[in-house]
């Protein structure tokens, strides 16, 4: 066919042929970074039903970028006219677009690179996973390095919007030269005194990004939230849906139904195996060293495996800018951490916190460790608790694209408990002492557009548990029995890894290998003269060695969808298998404001802590690797739907989650023998099922936060040759939980509320037996807490003064259940121990800030 006049129709959209509604002008939004002309008039007469006509070939070869929002189509053409030399004019109801014979043959548009770096304004420290948002298109993130780069048209200067949890948003102007290396400081919202009008809406608490792929939390505001201790991390992220912190006997992070362990937790890559103080009320984890939080509820990436729940990963702070010091105590210990400069590129920081209620037994003493009451033959608890952590890193930045950091982490307990009965010739006596230790040292470079980083971490568990009870001998000197439980778990863990990162066009291409080394040492001896059974033992050593590589790729399909692909191999020295692992995740922008998303793939992980349930029916857990056949090794499928909208100052985050866990084990007490019973611990394989939806709702509105976690799930396990192979409700189901927050400011005032309620869980009563099993469930709990907090701000310092109103009801909550046996020449006797939560408890602390 003849070109006739320089603009023969190549190609007509025709839709809907009775579209009637023609001569009312629409309102289009178009977005658009180095398109095709050709495929962006495509897009806009498929989304909004307009037809065009055009020279297919001729406007394929012309490259545009757009960011129109509610426009009519006639501005819409005229200015895709203006920029790009065309003329239009309407036939028959259809546009027809063609290039104006009289202008100059368009050029095509020159690309740049923008690139920069993101720092605290205060402390010089990189600022990971900021949104930077450029004028012209959606923009892109800081990566590990607090960098970002990103291809734009060449022109004189360009706009970026810059938000990051904590922070005030800085929209600027830069001025852009080739080779150009942009440094832009955030200034973080003053946790110690709000100078300002409080009229930025941004999140300085929780941010829930659009995907699933990290949710940020500001240790800052840990603080500011109702606690025992103000310098506690982890039960702060207990405001996350999905997530929440379990005390008792089996302390740690449970995140959607799943067991402590099944986390992988890293401090400047230490991970850390065991996270508890005080019997599970407080964390290790010291909120005045943590500087940047990130969590995983999982479905997470192929960057990360050897777990299959979720992923904490935290970064100790450090200082390149000037000297501080934070000192704090409260009523169960003191706290100091601080940072010192050394010149510009050198920076050492540390933090340690001592308890001192074994010295000073106050009554948060009393109410936190007399938890404890025993709902038969009443007894009184005696208990004696010392605890202390210690953190330090030394950050070394010889460039602002590199960074070398060598951080150690340290963390001891020891806890005591000696029970009185009213029979006075029963006794009890508890201890445990346990030491947590790691180091870690990390390398990230970015050379080009390639970034690197290798890091290796080491964390080493040791813990002693003891328990002895039983009758002192009658007035005859006849009688006297003593039952014996000893454990002994030691636990060592060094991951080495090494990854690498490179964009080219719309590819984000991520790759690397590491290993994950294990080595587990148990011994459990207990001794009970009562019913024949003399002996009840386990010895259990082991090690394993675990490879791993992964290739990964992440893809900006089109302006509002981005996918990604990987895989992650695992090869243990066990069996020498083989564990290939995919990953999947797809996040589209319906509007600018909503976003949805999914992803998931397979997982598997090697180290466990599994439950020892003994003939009382009492759980222990114990650390596992699996063994020469790979019973143990678990898989685990998940699934993540959901969605996010955020707009004038709502953030709406909902998500629904599957997750199937196969390759579980669990040790069961088990009776052998005839005249003198003996008992021995087999591993059983099981299973494990997990299903709900997490709700986040978070509203910021002038000097208030509000803040809704809701959460419906339910969790499910299965256990050969136990309870006859049937399923029965995990151990951590929960059925609904539901946190609401408050948080409001008033010059240097800070008030919050938290209202926290959820569905009992399930405990197994005494007396296993390898038939059905009647599970009980604790009655519902539900907690009021306030907090009040006062600052002074002062030339070279500022002063903090709190109070916390814990359980503001006094209500008497029930989080576990355990059991023990207790004898005498009459027989043996079963006794019930609820452990409970805190009953209604004012909490005072004092903070000074050297700045």
């Amino acid at each position: 066919m003849k070109r006739n006049n320089g603009h023969i129709i190549g190609l007509i959209f025709i839709l809907f042929t009775a579209f009637t509604a023609f001569g009312q002008e629409k309102n289009i939004t178009v977005r658009a970074e180095n398109k095709r002309l050709d495929q962006l008039l495509e897009e806009v007469s498929l989304n909004y039903l307009l037809r065009f006509a055009f020279n297919a070939d001729e406007f394929s070869k012309i490259k545009v970028t757009f960011n129109l929002k509610s426009a009519s189509v006639t501005d819409f053409l005229n200015e895709i006219s203006r920029k790009y030399h065309l003329l239009y004019e309407i036939i028959d109801q259809t546009y027809v677009l063609y290039r104006n014979p009289d202008a100059l043959p368009a050029k095509q548009e020159e690309r740049i690179v923008l690139e920069g770096i993101v720092t605290d304004g205060h402390t010089g420290e990189p600022l990971l996973y900021c949104h930077v948002g450029l004028t012209e298109n959606k923009g892109t993130t800081t990566n590990e390095l607090g960098i970002f780069s990103q291809s734009v048209e060449k022109t004189d200067q360009v706009t970026i919007m810059i938000s990051h949890l904590g922070y005030r948003r800085l929209d600027t102007t830069l001025n852009l030269k080739p080779g150009s290396f942009h440094k832009i400081q955030l200034n973080p919202f003053s946790v110690q005194m709000e100078t300002i009008r409080v009229l930025q809406q941004e999140k300085d608490v929780i941010e829930m990004s659009s995907g699933s792929e990290r949710i940020a939390f500001n240790p800052r505001q840990a603080a500011n939230l109702p606690r025992i201790d103000d310098s506690d991390l982890i039960t702060a992220l207990s405001l996350i849906p999905g997530v929440h912190l379990l005390g008792g006997q089996a302390p740690g992070i449970s995140i959607r139904g799943g067991s402590p362990s099944e986390n992988l937790i890293l401090l400047d890559g230490i991970p850390i195996l065991e996270t508890s103080h005080l019997f599970g009320n407080m964390s290790v984890l010291n909120a005045k060293f943590v500087s940047q939080a990130f969590v995983s509820r999982g479905a997470f990436d192929a960057t990360y495996g050897e777990r299959v729940s979720g992923v904490v990963e935290l970064t100790g702070q450090f200082n390149y800018s000037r000297p501080g010091l934070d000192l704090s105590a409260n009523l169960m210990n003191i706290n100091a951490a601080g940072e010192i400069p050394l010149g510009k590129t050198v920076s050492v920081s540390g933090a340690y916190r001592r308890s001192y209620i074994d010295q000073w037994e106050n009554y948060l003493y009393r109410q936190i460790l007399e938890q404890q009451t025993t709902a038969e033959e009443g007894s009184s608890l005696s208990p004696t608790v010392h605890f202390d952590d210690f953190n330090f890193k030394l950050s070394v930045r010889p460039s602002e694209k590199q960074e070398i950091a060598v951080s150690a982490f340290n963390s001891s307990d020891l806890q005591q408990r000696t029970f009185s009965f009213e029979n006075d010739r029963f006794y009890r006596n508890d201890e445990a002492d346990s030491k947590n230790s790691g180091i870690s040292g990390s390398w990230k470079i970015q050379s080009g557009e390639w970034r690197h980083r290798l890091s290796a971490g080491y964390n080493k568990v040791e813990r002693t548990s003891f328990s002895n009870s039983g009758t002192e001998p009658n007035k005859q000197g006849k009688g006297g029995k003593e039952e014996l439980d000893k454990d002994d778990n030691y636990l060592e863990e060094l991951l080495v890894n090494w990854s690498a990162e490179v964009k080219t066009g719309i590819f984000t291409h991520q790759f690397g290998a590491g290993a994950h080394l294990d080595r587990v040492d148990y011994l459990y001896l207990a001794k009970n003269p009562t019913g024949n059974i003399q002996v009840d033992s386990i010895r259990y050593d082991a090690d394993l060695d675990v490879l791993h590589t992964f290739l990964q790729e992440k893809i900006q399909l089109t302006e509002d969808m981005q996918f990604r692909v990987g895989l992650r191999i695992n090869q243990e020295n066990s069996t020498n298998k083989f564990y290939f692992q995919p990953r999947l995740g797809v996040s589209l922008d319906v509007t600018p404001d909503l976003n949805l998303f999914y992803s998931g793939g397979v997982y598997n992980q090697f180290l466990s802590r599994i439950r020892k349930i003994d003939s009382n029916g009492s759980a222990d857990l114990v650390w596992y690797l699996p063994d020469s056949t790979g019973a143990g090794i678990m898989k685990a499928w998940q699934h993540t739907v959901g969605s996010h909208y955020e707009k004038n100052g709502w953030s709406i985050n909902v998500e629904s989650y599957y997750k199937k866990t196969r390759g579980k084990m669990n040790l069961y007490a088990e009776i052998s023998g005839s005249k003198e019973k003996t008992i021995t611990y087999v591993p059983r394989p099981g299973e494990s099922e997990h299903y709900g939806i997490d709700v986040m709702l978070h509203y910021k509105k002038g000097a208030f936060t509000h803040m809704l976690a809701w959460s419906v799930s339910k969790s499910a396990e299965r256990f050969d040759n136990f309870n006859a192979g049937d399923t029965y409700p995990a151990f951590d189901d929960q059925r609904h939980r539901l946190r609401w927050t408050e948080m409001g400011r008033y010059k240097s005032w800070v008030v919050s509320a938290n209202l926290t309620c959820h569905s009992g869980s399930p405990y197994l009563p005494a007396g296993v037996t390898n038939g059905t099993q009647e599970f009980g469930r604790l009655p519902g709990f539900s907690q009021t807490d306030f907090s009040l907090i006062k600052r002074f701000k002062y030339k070279s310092f500022t002063l903090s003064s709190g109070l916390s109103l814990l359980n503001i009801f006094d209500r008497e909550n029930v989080v576990e259940v355990d059991y023990y046996q207790v004898s005498d020449e009459t027989g043996s006797y079963s006794f019930r121990t609820d452990i409970r939560a805190m009953k209604f408890t004012p909490v005072f602390f004092i903070n000074i800030r050297i700045l």
